[in-house]
C-alpha cells in the first residue's frame, strides 16, 4: 500500500485524465477514460491489436470493438471462462464463472482463447498481429496471472504499445505485477490516465529495449 501510494504521489500531476478524487467510484466509469484515451490517439480509426485477458461477459471487449471500426484490427479475448482459477480477496475460486460460454458479440475481428493464460497464451502467440499499436488489457484480477501476461509478451511489445489495468489500485494482485515487471525489464512506461482513484490506470511504452529475443 505505501509504495501505491507513492506511484499515485509522484505520478499524478502527468496524467492526461485523473478523476481523483472521486468520492462516489463507479466500474463503469472505466469507459470514460477509454473514449478519453481513444479521442487523445485517434484509435477509432487506426488498425489496433486488442488483447484483453479476463474477459467475463466481455463488456470491455464490447466497448473496445463498437469504438474501433478499423476493418483490419484484431481482438483476442483470453479467459478462462469458468471464473477466477484462485481466491482474489474477499471473491472466492470460480467467481465470474460464465459457464464456459464466450460473450455473444457479433464481430468477425474477435478470437476468444478459452483456459488459463499459462495454458494459451504461448500456442497462440504466433498468431497475434504484433506489428500494429497493441492494447494490452490486464483484466486478470490475481497477481499470477498479470505477471505471467506481461512478463511473456515482453518480447513483442513495442514502443507506442498501451497498457491497461483494469485492477492497477489493488496492491497484492495487479500493482504488484505492474512492480515486478517494471523493475525486472528494460522499459519506460508513462502513465496517461487513471479513473476511479487509480483502480484503472493506463500507461504508453515509451522506451523499450529492441535486442529482445523472442
Amino acid at each position: 500500500m505505501i509504495r501505491l501510494s507513492r506511484w499515485v504521489d509522484t505520478n499524478r500531476q502527468i496524467l492526461i485524465y485523473d478523476d481523483f478524487y472521486n468520492a462516489q467510484p463507479k466500474h463503469g466509469e472505466r469507459f470514460q477514460l477509454y473514449k478519453q484515451i481513444l479521442d487523445t490517439y485517434t484509435l477509432n480509426e487506426e488498425n489496433i491489436t486488442y488483447l484483453e485477458f479476463g474477459v467475463a461477459s466481455g463488456t470491455s471487449m464490447r466497448w473496445w470493438t463498437d469504438h474501433n471500426i478499423a476493418p483490419s484490427s484484431n481482438f483476442w479475448g483470453f479467459d478462462t471462462f469458468e471464473g477466477l482459477p484462485e481466491r482474489y480477496g474477499s471473491l472466492k475460486q470460480g467467481v465470474f464463472n460464465m459457464k464456459g460460454q464466450f460473450p455473444e458479440i457479433s464481430d468477425e475481428r474477435i478470437h476468444f482463447v478459452k483456459g488459463l493464460f499459462q495454458d494459451t497464451l504461448l500456442e497462440n502467440i504466433k498468431f497475434i498481429n504484433f506489428s500494429d499499436r497493441v492494447i494490452l488489457h490486464i483484466d486478470s484480477d490475481l497477481f499470477t496471472a498479470a505477471l505471467y501476461v506481461l512478463t511473456t509478451l515482453f518480447p513483442y511489445l513495442k514502443k507506442g504499445d498501451l497498457i491497461l489495468f483494469d485492477e492497477f489500485g489493488v496492491p497484492g494482485h495487479e500493482f504488484r505485477a505492474f512492480v515486478g515487471f517494471v523493475d525486472s525489464f528494460y522499459l519506460k512506461l508513462k502513465p496517461i490516465g487513471a479513473i476511479n482513484n487509480y483502480l484503472q490506470v493506463i500507461f504508453e511504452i515509451t522506451e523499450i529495449n529492441s535486442n529482445r529475443i523472442k
